[in-house]
């Protein structure tokens, strides 16, 4: 009886080894999230939610949230998307997330600030101009891929009220931009594929928020 259990227990010991350390995994996993969430209350007093002006401007929707990490450093993330069209042939859709770990001089969510940031999205632009255009020929041919970079940028932010906050920003860096290219007619020529290495502004923000 001993002899089949060895046996059973030799046939399934790689099953038993993978879920040991599965569970090892999540458990680890699950330590380092409630150190992480425990470091942020520390330090999260004041949260802030936000909104980019630039991005309603352009007809889409965006909202943002900064998280003080230290006495002078905070994490901000927000995002866009534009999701409707304007017709067959002028077409702007696109979401964009971007993180950026600002370092305060002076106080958090008050006066200059600076630091690295990342972004990534999608997008689908054609039969018209935009603003600091990445690619040529928009207003003629249509194009559809996706983006990432990173840069550093600075900013400064106001504080109108107790809770209310104004803030402008800029951003220089490097953007990866990979797409497919087409007439800006639905089911037009189709030119293939390419990609586009951007270095230049790649965050541009007007911003007002919140701060609980």
């Amino acid at each position: 009886m001993f002899r089949f259990f060895l046996l059973f227990l030799w046939a399934n010991i790689d099953n038993y080894y993978y879920t040991f350390v599965l569970l090892m995994i999540k458990r680890n996993v699950l330590f380092v999230l409630l150190i992480i969430a425990g470091a942020i209350s520390t330090h999260a007093q004041r949260i802030a939610v936000n909104n980019n002006i630039a991005f309603d401007l352009m007809g889409a929707l965006s909202a943002g949230v900064e998280i003080p990490c230290t006495k002078s450093t905070s994490l901000d993330v927000y995002g866009s998307v534009r999701p409707w069209k304007r017709g067959n042939i002028t077409v702007h859709k696109h979401w964009l997330v971007q993180a950026q770990y600002r370092i305060w001089p002076c106080q958090v969510m008050n006066g200059f600030f600076f630091g690295p940031y990342v972004h990534s999205g999608e997008f689908n632009f054609g039969g018209q101009a935009v603003l600091f255009t990445l690619l040529k020929g928009l207003k003629q041919k249509r194009y559809e891929g996706w983006l990432v970079g990173g840069g550093i940028g600075c900013g400064y932010e106001y504080a109108l009220a107790k809770h209310w906050n104004v803030g402008a920003e800029i951003g220089v860096g490097y953007t990866y931009i990979n797409y497919k290219k087409t007439d800006c007619e639905e089911c037009g020529t189709y030119y293939g594929y390419d990609d586009y290495h951007y270095i230049g502004i790649s965050r541009l923000g007007l911003s007002i928020s919140y701060v609980f």
